[in-house]
């Protein structure tokens, strides 16, 4: 085929520039990966069996569960704990909708959003939701929207906090990971980002600016136990102080020095039983 030259010169400006577009976008996604990669594979199985461990005492993911924790969050679903007051549990019932549109939970969506908006634990508007939900455990499509909104609500940002933080240690990443399940991302006094503030205010400073970053751990532990003995929302006083066990299980790791979250894990504990996590 016959090109002149200055339209084979306007081609490959075209193309130079539809390149260098693609490299960017590439490499600002991959930046992304990378920033927020954190964990790797086995390292992060790990640390959600221990989760699961604390949230539906078993090593397997949950996602059928669905239960009334009545802590102020209406039903507590799934891998995560997703809730119908918070709008995590709405999330995934609109992923999994977009994927099967006829799916038995797509009645539910207008309930979901108002109760998603008014944060209300209110779950008489919710008839048949739990067992619609729990009838859903095994089905791929409903576990891979579980999977995207968890990853996306809370391993990610975990994983970003914990750079910031300049955290270095699997260990540390995965006690960040499990905190931002139990308490959430949000502004409130109970949320993850505050009680990092105010490890940093009692440790003097991050790892980042050069803190050590075990005896951070330490006071970042210290820190939660503390908050979820005496938490700030009076809803959750008493499902969360019964869940304190969590942090002495994840303590009981740094322990025995098993930083890089090797396996096999040892859980004993009183509240969640014995496990043995490979």
């Amino acid at each position: 085929m016959k090109i002149s030259l200055k339209k084979n010169a306007g081609f490959w400006k075209k193309a130079a520039i539809s390149s260098l577009v693609f490299i960017m976008f590439f490499t600002l996604m991959m930046s992304e990966t990378v920033f927020a990669a954190g964990l790797n594979k086995d390292q992060k199985r790990r640390a959600e069996q221990l989760t699961s461990i604390f949230e539906n005492g078993t090593t397997e993911i949950q996602y059928g569960y669905v239960e009334p924790l009545n802590d102020g969050r209406g039903y507590t679903c799934g891998r995560a704990g997703f809730t119908t007051a918070t709008g995590d549990a709405l999330e995934v019932v609109e992923v999994y909708t977009k994927a099967v549109p006829n799916n038995k939970l797509k009645k539910y969506l207008p309930e979901l959003r108002r109760l998603a908006k008014e944060e209300s634990d209110d779950i008489s508007n919710l008839k048949g939701f739990a067992s619609a939900w729990e009838s859903l455990g095994n089905d791929k499509d409903f576990r891979a929207a579980q999977d995207a909104v968890n990853d996306s609500l809370y391993y990610q940002p975990a994983m970003k906090r914990s750079d910031h933080a300049g955290l270095k240690t699997a260990l540390a990443r995965a006690v960040m990971y499990d905190t931002v399940i139990q308490h959430g991302d949000g502004d409130d006094p109970d949320s993850f980002y505050a009680l990092i503030k105010r490890t940093n205010k009692k440790a003097g400073g991050s790892p980042k600016d050069g803190i050590d970053e075990k005896k951070w751990l330490n006071k970042f532990l210290d820190v939660r136990y503390d908050d979820l003995m005496n938490p700030a929302d009076p809803d959750t006083r008493d499902e969360w102080r019964e869940s304190v066990a969590r942090v002495d299980v994840l303590r009981s790791i740094a322990k025995e020095n098993n930083y890089n979250l090797n396996g096999p894990i040892h859980v004993r504990s009183n509240e969640y039983g014995n496990f043995v996590i490979k």
